[in-house]
């Protein structure tokens, strides 16, 4: 049997589909009872049954949940994802999942399409930390919304991260400390990820505890070719020194590594080679690569609790936003 449709209800009650809407929302106001009765009678004639959807809608309640992620294609984001599915999916809500790829503009229609699916909340990893009107906008139209991993410098939002600063500082402070001489940070544009520069600070504030020493930052903006330059020029200004790269992405640790082999610079010989994150092929090359370990799964485990508390108004929640920062490890490898 073919399933009855609101567009069949209105035409058999002889009314438009917007008041047979008002009367599924119990919007009587401006309705006569002979219509109501009408309706009534037609619904139970053509044995209509509203969808889950329409439901609640009217209990404005859906039971779905909004996850934007900065870039589908970064390995480590799945964990975080999973996290949130599985949390999410325990309590009963389900999941929409969307990728802005590093684009503010792809976010934003995501941000404003999921509000206008009525979307119970949001967890986001921000494209670009400085461009947040629309989250702002939507979180004061009573919108929940948590930032994961990526953080805004505000205190607007609930954030789950990791310590990043902590963890690139430490890393950097090992290398120095086991002999290493001169050492260099490789990264992405600063600009757009505060996840990204306070791996930076943490690197600096290394630096600076270190006499000794040399150090540099190299911007190179995940293309290989910059890459083997950058590694070229910096194998040759420290020709007796031993020396050490840090990778602030994983996209830029792939491409130290692959950059190191084609120009067959000897790890950890020539180099050490150490980065983020703990993916699965740095512990197949040159026996194996140090890395930064961050709990992603965790981090959307834990971005899931406080949405899901924030939706249900629970009393143990903060009134303030949350800042929850998970702690990572160092698991270091042949390549240091």
């Amino acid at each position: 049997m073919k399933n009855v449709t609101i567009d069949m209800v209105s035409k058999a009650a002889g009314v438009s589909k917007t008041t047979i809407s008002r009367y599924l929302n119990e919007k009587y106001e401006h309705m006569s009872e002979k219509t109501r009765l009408r309706i009534k009678a037609t619904i139970k004639e053509l044995d209509y049954r509203p969808s889950i959807m329409a439901r609640s809608l009217k209990a404005k309640k859906t039971g779905l949940i909004g996850i934007i992620i900065s870039d589908m294609t970064n390995p480590v984001t799945i964990s975080l994802i999973k996290g949130v599915m599985d949390k999410c999916e325990s309590e009963g809500f389900q999941v929409i999942t969307a990728s802005s790829d590093e684009d503010v503009q792809k976010e934003k229609e995501y941000i404003l399409s999921m509000f206008d699916r009525q979307v119970e909340g949001l967890i986001v990893n921000v494209a670009d930390y400085m461009e947040y009107s629309t989250l702002l906008r939507v979180q004061e139209k009573g919108m929940h919304i948590v930032l994961a991993d990526r953080t805004i410098d505000t205190q607007i939002f609930d954030t789950v991260t990791t310590n990043n600063y902590e963890m690139s500082k430490d890393t950097v402070k090992k290398l120095y400390n086991v002999g290493y001489e001169a050492v260099a940070l490789f990264s992405s544009n600063l600009l757009k990820s505060n996840v990204r520069l306070a791996r930076y600070q943490g690197f600096l504030a290394a630096a600076e505890n270190c006499d000794n020493s040399d150090n540099e930052y190299i911007f190179a903006d995940d293309n290989l070719e910059n890459f083997k330059v950058a590694i070229t020029d910096f194998v040759r200004k420290y020709p007796n020194s031993k020396k050490a790269v840090f990778a602030s992405t994983p996209m830029a640790l792939l491409n130290l590594v692959t950059a190191a082999h084609e120009l067959n610079v000897r790890i950890p010989n020539d180099l050490a080679i150490c980065g983020y994150d703990n993916l699965q092929w740095t512990r197949l090359v040159s026996g194996g690569i140090t890395v930064v370990e961050q709990p992603f799964y965790e981090v959307g485990v834990e971005s899931a609790k406080i949405l899901l508390k924030r939706i249900r108004g629970e009393d143990d929640i903060e009134k303030e936003p949350i800042y929850l920062e998970l702690k990572s490890k160092l698991i270091r490898r042949g390549s240091t």
